[in-house]
C-alpha cells in the first residue's frame, strides 16, 4: 500500500472519531418516515395465526455455517437475560424480561447492553407474516411475505477485508464485535397466489431478492429453484453474518455496506472493487438445527426505538434498534424492497436504475425511479410457471 493511501486511511479513521466526539448523533429509528408509515401500519401485538404459523414453518429457511463458526441465538433467554436495561443513561435493572424490555420500547433513549458471553446457546429463527400489494399496469397484485430473522449476540466486518483494512479497522474497534445484537439477518419468501414467487436475502444495508423459477435446474443470478420440500438452504457469512445462497465450498462474495450506482459493478460482477469494499465469505460445511418462534410485530424484538446494545464511541458500533428498522423509512413496504432489491439487469442498466432512485434528498427515494424495478421484477414473476 502506497504511503499516500495509508495517510488518507488514518486520516478517514481520525475524522470518524472527530465527528463521533462533536456530533449528536441520530437514531436511525428517528430518521423523518418512520413513525408516519408505523402509524399508518401499525404492528399488532397479535401472535401469528395458526394458518400463518403454517406458512412459516413449511417455508421455513435451512441454515449452514462453517466448522466453529459462531451460532445464533434465542433473543430473549440467551441475549436480553444476560445484560442490564439502562433508560436515560441510568440503570434499570439487571434482570431484564420480555415484559421490561416491552415497557420500554418507545424510549429513544432506553438501552440495553449485553454483559455475558456464552457458547451454550438455543439456536432460535423468529418467523412473522406481513402483508402487501403491487400495483402494475393498472392491476392489483396482492403478496404475502413470509420473514425470517436469525439474531446473533454480535456483528462483524466483512471476513474477507483486505489485510491492511483489517489492521486499519482494529483500530478503532474488534473486526470480529464491531457491535452487540445482529437480528436484521433475514429471509423473506413471498407467496402471490399461495405460491411462492421469489425470496429475499438482507445483506448489510441492501437486499438481493431472486424469483423462485422451477425450470432453472440450478441457482441462476436472478432466479433459482425450488427445493422439493420448499426449505431454502442459505449460509451464514463468517464474522458479518450476512445471507447467501447455500453452497458446500467456501465462496466469497462481493460486498458493501450500501448498494449504489459507484460500487454496482463490483457487487454484480466482483471486479472494478471500490476502496471500501471486500467479500463476505461463507463455507456451507454444517446444517444448524434451530427453533422457530413467533412473537407479535408489536414486540421490541421488532419495535424498540432505543439501542439493543451497548453505545460505542464510533458511529456505527452502536447496538441497533428493533428488527422493523432495517432500512430506509421509503423502502419499509416489504413490496417495494422486493422489486428494488431485484437487480436483474446488466451493470450499465442497474446503474442507471439505482442512480434515478436515489436521484433526489439524501435517504430519500424517488418513488418514480421505482418503476422501472417494479417492470422488471413483475416482467419475471408473471413469466413464471
Amino acid at each position: 500500500m502506497t504511503r499516500t493511501l495509508l495517510q488518507f486511511s488514518f486520516v478517514s479513521i481520525l475524522c470518524v472519531f472527530v465527528s463521533a466526539c462533536s456530533q449528536k448523533e441520530t437514531l436511525f429509528s428517528e430518521f423523518p418516515g418512520f413513525d408516519s408509515y408505523l402509524e399508518k401500519n401499525k404492528p399488532s401485538d397479535a401472535l401469528p395465526t395458526v394458518s400463518e404459523q403454517g406458512l412459516l414453518k413449511q417455508y421455513r429457511p435451512r441454515v449452514f455455517l462453517a466448522e466453529g463458526q459462531t451460532r445464533f441465538i434465542d433473543f430473549y433467554d440467551d441475549y436480553i437475560a444476560n445484560g442490564a436495561l439502562y433508560n436515560d443513561d441510568k440503570l434499570i435493572s439487571k434482570a431484564v424480561t420480555p415484559e421490561l424490555l416491552n415497557q420500554y420500547k418507545d424510549s429513544f433513549t432506553a438501552e440495553f447492553r449485553h454483559t455475558t458471553q456464552t457458547t451454550n446457546v438455543s439456536p432460535t429463527v423468529y418467523g412473522r407474516v406481513d402483508y402487501g400489494t403491487l400495483e402494475y399496469k393498472q392491476q392489483q397484485y396482492p403478496l404475502t411475505f413470509l420473514s425470517y430473522n436469525i439474531p446473533f449476540t454480535n456483528s462483524g466486518l466483512l471476513k474477507g477485508l483486505p489485510t491492511w483494512q483489517r489492521a486499519l479497522m482494529g483500530i478503532a474497534g474488534d473486526n470480529a464485535d464491531w457491535h452487540q445484537l445482529d437480528h436484521y439477518v433475514g429471509m423473506t419468501v413471498t407467496l402471490y397466489e399461495n405460491k411462492p414467487v421469489a425470496v429475499m436475502l438482507q445483506q448489510h444495508n441492501y437486499q438481493t431478492t431472486w424469483l423462485l423459477d422451477n425450470r432453472a435446474k440450478t441457482n441462476q443470478k436472478s432466479s433459482i429453484p425450488l427445493p422439493q420440500d420448499s426449505r431454502i438452504s442459505v449460509d451464514v457469512a463468517m464474522q458479518s453474518n450476512e445471507l447467501y445462497l447455500h453452497s458446500t465450498e467456501l465462496v466469497e462474495h462481493p460486498s458493501v455496506s450500501f448498494a449504489g450506482k459507484d460500487n454496482l459493478a463490483f457487487l454484480k460482477t466482483g471486479e472494478n472493487k471500490p476502496m471500501m469494499a471486500g467479500w463476505d465469505i461463507t463455507h456451507g460445511q454444517q446444517e444448524q438445527e434451530y427453533t422457530l418462534k413467533f412473537l407479535p410485530t408489536a414486540d421490541a424484538f421488532y419495535t424498540f426505538k432505543g439501542r439493543l446494545g451497548e453505545k460505542r464511541s464510533l458511529p456505527g458500533r452502536d447496538g441497533p434498534p428493533g428488527a422493523q428498522y432495517v432500512t430506509l423509512p421509503d423502502l419499509m413496504p416489504r413490496a417495494l424492497r422486493l422489486v428494488t432489491s431485484y437487480r436483474v439487469g446488466t451493470v450499465t442498466e442497474e446503474k442507471a436504475k439505482i442512480a434515478k432512485m436515489f436521484d433526489g434528498e439524501k435517504y430519500k427515494v424517488n418513488m418514480q425511479g421505482v418503476e422501472r424495478y417494479k417492470q422488471d421484477f413483475m416482467e419475471g414473476m408473471l413469466g413464471l410457471d
